[in-house]
């Protein structure tokens, strides 16, 4: 499987912003193209398989993060076309990744005893395999994702000439410090809200993932030890999250399944596994708070804070 760098590395903190939106973004929607071509060819049997959907929905959210970090020089209406087919094409492939993650724990025997889900699983991820593989090849057959693409680089590549785009020409450092902060203070009032629900939970996990997508373009915005800290911290949250929101998604699976299955013994099994699994939620929530302490909270918001003075 084809590497793509995730790190924005290769620009100084005194480059053109447009030279570092060129670069961040032909890398990230070139990733984008490789992976819609092996996602739209794969039946979910392998664990490579289960992989290019993994890393689609991965880089479609890099891609997303480039895009609104670098708005300002960006040709809107090209901008605008790219954003929405990648979020169309990341929830599309959402359904297949949230059957992959299910199987893995069946397997796995997380959830022992569930032979009616299993049933109701294959023919779910079957069906979001070729909703997957027709929206994938959609995009590729028309080509109109590469002309776009190309429209973008194009665009920015004039823009970069251009003496009258003075955004475009702003040395990168402060610049990119600026456009962190709101994505910071997103973050950090829902860090600081009520956490209680599966709800606030998902949307602090959300503003997690494009804070920490933003900031893989920043390394030479912030200084080399707090660009890493901040980086393992955010990594660090959304690992415990994701194990909160997995079981979330589990128990949503569960109880829809339940409501669907004709059988009686059937949904009996199926509720009862619905039953489990959101006392393992629970107790998995109470660990996660226990964690997310008020402390843990105001020190990660300092170090952002100082980060970003410069």
């Amino acid at each position: 499987m084809a590497r793509y760098e995730k790190w924005l590395t290769d620009v100084g903190p005194d480059a053109p912003v447009a030279h570092a939106a060129r670069k961040a973004l032909a890398m990230r929607l070139a990733a984008v193209e490789h992976f819609l071509k092996q996602a739209g060819e794969v039946s979910g049997k392998s664990a490579d398989d289960r992989e290019a959907v993994h890393q689609l929905r991965i880089w479609t959210r890099r891609a997303a993060a480039a895009l609104r970090l670098f708005d300002e020089v960006l040709p809107r209406r090209t901008a605008k076309w790219l954003k929405r087919e990648l979020r169309a094409t990341r929830q599309t492939a959402g359904e297949a990744r949230d059957c992959d993650v299910l199987a893995d724990r069946l397997e796995s025997g997380d959830l022992p005893g569930l032979a009616p889900a299993a049933v109701h699983l294959r023919a779910r991820r079957k069906q979001a395999a070729k909703e997957l593989a027709r929206a994938c090849k959609s995009l590729l057959k028309s080509n109109k994702l590469r002309r776009k693409c190309d429209t973008l680089l194009a665009k920015i590549d004039r823009r970069a000439r251009s003496r009258k785009s003075k955004r475009a020409a702003e040395a990168f450092g402060p610049w990119c410090r600026a456009q962190l902060k709101p994505l910071s203070e997103e973050f950090q009032k829902l860090a600081a809200g009520d956490l209680s629900g599966d709800k606030a939970l998902h949307q602090l996990r959300l503003a997690g993932k494009r804070l920490r997508y933003a900031l893989e373009l920043a390394p030479a915005a912030l200084a080399p030890g707090a660009h890493g800290r901040l980086y393992d911290d955010l990594s660090d949250l959304q690992d415990r999250l994701g194990q909160v929101c997995d079981k979330i998604v589990a128990a949503s699976q569960l109880k829809e399944w339940c409501g669907q299955a004709r059988s009686r013994d059937v949904r009996k099994e199926l509720r009862a596994a619905h039953d489990a699994q959101r006392k393992q939620l629970a107790a998995q929530k109470q660990r996660f708070h226990r964690w997310w302490t008020p402390k843990r909270r105001a020190t990660l918001r300092k170090s952002w804070e100082k980060a970003l003075q410069g």
